[in-house]
């Protein structure tokens, strides 16, 4: 058996986008196209950079013949990426407050916090292994679901950390993606 290290990925660099609530976005297609000038880069992400989870829940089935297991039927099924967002600008006080009213003042900004309400809208996850390689990740349905700690510290910086839960949309799709890389051609 061949190996071949060219399909090995290590995504150094990249780039997390939403859009403002409302707009009418153009989803993306492919991996190097340009996206909708509606997308927003969320701006630095922590050193962790992205974690994917996928899970699916599984009953089992077992007979009455030898008591085994004969099935195992697919359950309930979840797509989950955390980050932690590691700027403090409009965008991200307007993920972090969802509902809240979110405003540019002349000294930054206010945020008049109430309890948070959904707030589901469309995300592009963007992974970079050097020049010629890449993956672009297309959410149609995401929401921020958690939110850890917020942190103030004199020992590092303020983070965002959170986790968006991926929905599906009409065709049942929870995201859609797209990569750059020649070697995989073939």
């Amino acid at each position: 058996m061949a190996v071949d290290i060219t399909l090995l990925r290590a995504y150094t660099d990249g780039a997390v986008y939403t859009h403002d609530i409302g707009a009418t976005i153009t989803a993306p297609t492919n991996a190097t196209s340009a996206l909708d000038v509606d997308f927003k880069e969320v701006g630095a992400v922590s050193d962790d950079g992205i974690t994917e989870s996928f899970s699916q829940d599984r009953t089992d089935v077992f007979i009455w013949q030898g008591a085994t297991l004969a099935r195992r039927l697919p359950g309930q099924t979840s797509l989950t990426f955390t980050f932690a967002a590691a700027e403090t600008k409009l965008l991200t006080l307007q993920l972090q407050y969802p509902g809240s009213t979110v405003a540019s003042t002349t000294e930054g900004a206010s945020v008049a916090q109430k309890a948070p309400t959904t707030d589901i809208r469309a995300w592009v996850l963007h992974g970079k292994d050097g020049a010629s390689r890449a993956q672009r990740v297309y959410i149609p349905n995401g929401e921020i679901t958690e939110r850890g700690d917020v942190v103030w510290s004199s020992g590092g910086i303020t983070v965002y950390e959170w986790t968006l839960s991926a929905y599906v949309d009409t065709n049942s799709v929870f995201a859609y993606r797209y990569y750059i890389d020649a070697n995989m051609a073939s």
